[in-house]
């Protein structure tokens, strides 16, 4: 295997790779049976006033 074929490997599957791997977490993230998940982790570090979870 010559360096230029490395390099071109690397260049291409690795975009690709890249590119599977951001949609993957896109989709992820914006899925809605995840949002009451991600809503109280969000709320998780809020302090409450009247003390109360």
């Amino acid at each position: 295997m010559s360096h230029d074929l490395l390099v071109y490997l690397a260049k291409t599957v690795g975009l690709i790779w890249l590119m599977g791997f951001f949609l993957v977490v896109v989709i992820r993230v914006y899925s809605p049976s995840r949002r009451r998940a991600y809503d109280r982790a969000a709320r998780s570090i809020l302090k409450h006033e009247d003390g109360h979870d």
